[in-house]
């Protein structure tokens, strides 16, 4: 594997920066969660929702970034968020509901939050697609990661290799 191109003159690898981009898009989704306030919850409403849960993704993502043994556990804690935001955006928040309520300033969804305005009451169509292709771009890299965690892992390659400090196990 050679390094990311990006990392020329970096210590970073392919996948760790992979996880530094899916973090930073982890962060904008999120903010579009809270600004949608639809499907926001505690720390930012006064209730516990799903979208509280999907916060532990930073710990899991900064163990995986940090772990420095075992490519096989970095793989199977960046796969388990890849099921879980895939899940979510299957089965609780689809893209209709993201465009939805940027276009028409209402959420399409059902209970507590249906009707609700976003935060900033505006109606725009162009935020709606952004939300929608930020998600897909979330999804794509937290994809690319996977695959990146996994090639990684199958040759027994650890972050230090990248350096010549260390050399894969041999199979």
């Amino acid at each position: 594997m050679k390094d990311f191109p990006i990392s020329l003159h970096s210590s970073l690898e392919r996948s760790e920066w992979l996880m530094l981009v899916s973090g930073g898009l982890g962060v904008w989704h999120h903010l579009d969660h809270v600004l949608r306030f639809d499907h926001s919850g505690w720390p930012f409403r006064d209730i516990v929702t799903p979208f509280s849960y999907s916060l532990l993704v930073y710990p899991l993502l900064g163990v995986a970034f940090f772990w420095r043994h075992g490519g096989w556990t970095r793989f199977a804690i960046v796969l388990l968020i890849l099921i879980f935001t895939q899940s979510a955006h299957i089965f609780l928040e689809t893209p209709i509901q993201q465009y939805w309520v940027w276009a028409y300033n209402a959420s399409c969804t059902t209970g507590n939050a249906a009707g609700m305005p976003n935060l900033l009451g505006v109606h725009s169509p162009l935020i709606g697609l952004a939300a929608v292709l930020l998600s897909c771009a979330l999804s794509g890299t937290l994809v690319a990661t996977c695959i990146s965690l996994f090639l990684d892992a199958r040759t027994g390659r650890t972050p230090r290799d990248i350096k010549g400090f260390t050399k894969p196990a041999p199979y």
